[in-house]
């Protein structure tokens, strides 16, 4: 596992955050370019209803860096993933192109599935999309899910005026589920829901998630490491608040 230097946490970080999500930058993203460009990959940003601060993660290139730092350095060739919150497709083109394996992807939100879809198809992701939330229970006491103005806050957890009917799928409906041995968890503390139902989804031998500490407290974190230790997962990588951890 690779230690996070000190001179991250006290130089590199304070810059992050600075940059991040900053209104100037924000702006000049937003007025000038319709498109966020990583590496070879071109992702529409279209219609996108986004708070202005948070372009500015698109220009610095710091859009999902967390995750995409973990999925860079670790996956290969014996990945086949599932995506839980395709967002804009980016996390799912980068699983795509470092494994060379089609993914499976769930995005919950009807208003960004266009996006997805598009972004998908511009950076040649073969996948299987669903616009529904994976189920690993046949049934799921997640009935609905809160919808904001800004997509990426969109949470089961996380209260707000627009209360919207999840459309639940059961894994063993899903075509070919169990040939798909990584779970790459992007949503806003559904890492709670998955890991708690661990033990359901054999074929999962690795998996990467996001803690989001703003929904989940410390000791909850604590109770989840708890279940995948239980469940014979040990912590291989992490960086910040993003873990990476495989089967034994």
């Amino acid at each position: 596992m690779k230690a996070i230097p000190n001179f991250y946490k006290i130089i590199i970080s304070p810059i992050y955050y600075l940059i991040h999500k900053n209104l100037f930058f924000g702006l000049l993203h937003k007025k000038f370019f319709k498109y966020f460009y990583y590496r070879n990959y071109k992702f529409n940003l279209d219609n996108l209803n986004l708070p202005i601060e948070h372009y500015s993660s698109f220009l610095w290139k710091t859009y999902e860096l967390n995750d995409r730092i973990l999925i860079e350095r670790n996956l290969n060739n014996r990945n086949h993933c599932i995506i839980i919150g395709g967002g804009l497709g980016f996390i799912g083109t980068i699983a795509y192109h470092k494994t060379k394996n089609k993914i499976l992807c769930f995005e919950i939100n009807q208003k960004i599935i266009n996006i997805l879809k598009k972004n998908f198809k511009n950076n040649n992701v073969k996948n299987t999309l669903y616009n529904k939330n994976l189920s690993f229970t046949k049934k799921n006491k997640n009935k609905y899910y809160y919808s904001s103005d800004n997509f990426l806050e969109n949470s089961i957890y996380r209260s707000t005026k627009n209360k919207i009917h999840l459309n639940n799928i059961y894994k063993g409906k899903v075509i070919n589920f169990d040939k798909f041995n990584t779970l790459i968890i992007d949503g806003e503390g559904i890492e709670d829901y998955y890991i708690k139902n661990l033990n359901l989804a054999d074929n999962i031998k690795y998996i990467y998630f996001e803690f989001h500490h703003d929904i989940l407290d410390n000791d909850h974190q604590k109770k989840l490491f708890k279940i995948l230790k239980k469940n014979k997962f040990y912590l291989k990588d992490k960086f910040i608040n993003s873990f990476y951890f495989a089967k034994k």
